[in-house]
């Protein structure tokens, strides 16, 4: 009588075999790292547009708050004299270090306010107003200028 052979001892059969590879492995995480990298860089450019859009919006918003401080003024004030107006920040009337509070003492920030003033711009047919072009400009990352400009017409009568 033939003896069976004890299976247990036996080496499996590749078709039998479970589990991956080392290549397999390899390839699985190097597929990963790819999507991973590109998952990252599209955080990076995500967190720069959103502070370049942070700062368009404090510099429109500074501009539209002094724009409507401007309007709120008589025709004759001194603030919309012809020339050009260049406040320093603690008198600007904007928060400029964006700390809530508008000119206090010693205030410094990154926004810079001027405007300019000119007398019956539209021609002499339209006398009795003031075109008044508001820029307000802020110094982004060290090197680049962002600038937000508001022009409006300021007249004498109502």
């Amino acid at each position: 009588m033939k003896s069976r052979p004890d299976l247990s001892l036996a080496k499996p059969r590749a078709e039998d075999a479970a589990g991956f590879t080392l290549l397999e492995v390899m390839v699985a995480l190097a597929v990963f790292s790819v999507g991973l990298i590109a998952i990252f860089s599209m955080h990076v450019s995500a967190m720069r547009a959103n502070s370049l859009a942070r700062g368009v919006t404090e510099n429109v918003t500074a501009a539209a708050a002094k724009a409507e401080q401007l309007m709120a003024l008589a025709y004759d004030d001194p603030q919309l004299e012809a020339g050009v107006h260049e406040p320093p920040q603690e008198e600007d009337g904007i928060d400029n270090n964006l700390d809530g509070l508008i000119d206090e003492e010693g205030e410094s920030g990154h926004l810079n306010l001027r405007w300019v003033v000119e007398e019956d711009c539209l021609g002499v047919d339209a006398q009795g107003h003031k075109c008044v072009r508001l820029e307000v400009t802020s110094v982004v990352q060290a090197s680049r200028n962002k600038q937000i400009r508001i022009n409006f017409i300021k007249t004498e009568r109502l």
